[in-house]
């Protein structure tokens, strides 16, 4: 018997429940949005500052040991310093510090014989601060 007297009341929940919209009243409507007010200007994307600063060799071949390495590569120069202890070929990268490296990172004498990865150039480019004069 108290199992008929619960089933309508049990059916008449169920019921109303299904004709609740879920989306509209059960999500919360935001009070304020994220936006920057109509007198503010967005920050325009900056190039980094030693992105166009030339170098002469002179300057780059006083770079030339894990202290502080710079490498020309195809006539832009890189400072690989912070990158040197974690250089996957090891010590190899040191070959290069200070000097015109294009063919030494394009076919990797004492390594595979091979160009560097896709990797290795965009992590490379990471550490581009300039061009050759």
């Amino acid at each position: 018997m108290l199992k008929k007297a619960i089933s309508p009341v049990i059916a008449s929940l169920l019921l109303s429940a299904c004709s609740l919209n879920p989306i509209s009243e059960l999500t919360p409507t935001p009070t304020s949005t994220i936006s920057p007010s109509l007198d503010q200007e967005a920050t325009p994307f900056k190039e980094p500052e030693n992105s166009t600063q030339a170098y002469t060799m002179e300057e780059v071949v006083t770079h030339d040991s894990a202290d502080s390495c710079w490498l020309v590569i195809q006539g832009q120069v890189y400072d690989v310093t912070s990158f040197v202890s974690n250089h996957p070929g090891g010590e190899a990268i040191l070959e290069g510090c200070g000097q015109d490296a294009t063919v030494l990172f394009n076919t990797r004498p004492m390594g595979s014989g091979t160009p560097h990865s896709d990797g290795a150039r965009i992590t490379l480019e990471t550490y581009l601060i300039g061009t050759l004069e």
